[in-house]
């Protein structure tokens, strides 16, 4: 029994004597890491030992410890997210020693170009168009493209009928806005006057604007200083269709025949 006694101690001072001198043979890298400008801790920050696996994470208070680390002279890389990396260089580990550091981090700064984002209203929507009329200092009307097409509206004179105020009558070529006629009305094609085809009237005929090309048409009914000094009744402005995407493509054939070319002769 005292034989196996003295033979377990004998193995247990062998075994702690080893660990000792293992223990002695190599040293400890610590520190902690922070915001190189606040100084607060940076919770998770990583440290690895360049040319080898050994490395730490930082703890709640931004402290490491990497442990077992053989006698000579090492680089350390730190990395955070939102932080430019950092090397530190010249690290000497002497065996049986802890060698601390301070490392402060800088965080990475992104630079970005300018954004400009451009948005266009849509007006063929009766919805913009009614929006744009409640912020204007002068009321007026206006008849958008889609409103033309559900109500099946051929060309600009069958839609400014459309507008109260406004009426056609039978064997007269222009509309009538509050009574008044052809004399006391403006046309326009996107904000410029434009001259009518028949020197008997002052107005171009609408009929010849189809809704093909009609993006809105607005009248303007009241009186105003940017008016015309000979209009009484209104501006009419018909606006022409804009490209709102990046490609447009449409085509139209039309046909015709004129009977009287044919006989029987």
């Amino acid at each position: 029994m005292k034989v196996n006694f003295l033979w377990l101690s004998m193995v247990t001072l062998f075994l702690l004597t080893s660990l000792s001198a293992t223990v002695a043979q190599t040293g400890t890298i610590k520190g902690s890491i922070v915001d190189g400008t606040t100084g607060e801790p940076l919770i998770g920050a990583s440290v690895l030992v360049e040319g080898t696996t050994s490395g730490a994470a930082a703890d709640l208070d931004g402290n490491f410890v990497i442990n077992g680390m053989s006698p000579g002279i090492y680089s350390l890389r730190a990395t955070y997210i939102a932080y430019r990396p950092l090397v530190i260089r010249e690290v000497k580990v002497e065996a049986g020693k802890e060698t601390e550091l301070q490392i402060a981090m800088e965080t990475e700064e992104v630079t970005l170009d300018e954004v400009e984002v451009v948005a266009r209203a849509n007006r063929e929507s009766e919805n913009i168009l009614l929006l744009e009329q409640k912020k204007a200092l002068v009321a007026t009307q206006a008849v958008g493209a889609r409103e033309l097409s559900r109500k099946g509206i051929g060309n600009a004179e069958s839609a400014v009928a459309q507008i109260s105020g406004i009426s056609k009558q039978e064997g007269v070529k222009n509309v009538f806005v509050r009574g008044l006629g052809d004399r006391y009305n403006a046309t326009m094609l996107n904000g410029f006057p434009i001259p009518s085809e028949d020197p008997e009237y002052k107005n171009i005929a609408l009929e010849f604007f189809g809704t093909d090309i009609i993006q809105n048409i607005g009248v303007n009914k009241v009186f105003s200083g940017r008016n015309a000094g000979d209009v009484g009744g209104a501006i009419i402005d018909i606006a022409s269709k804009e490209l709102m995407g990046d490609k447009a493509f449409g085509i139209e054939v039309e046909g015709g025949l004129n009977s009287t070319v044919f006989s029987n002769d």
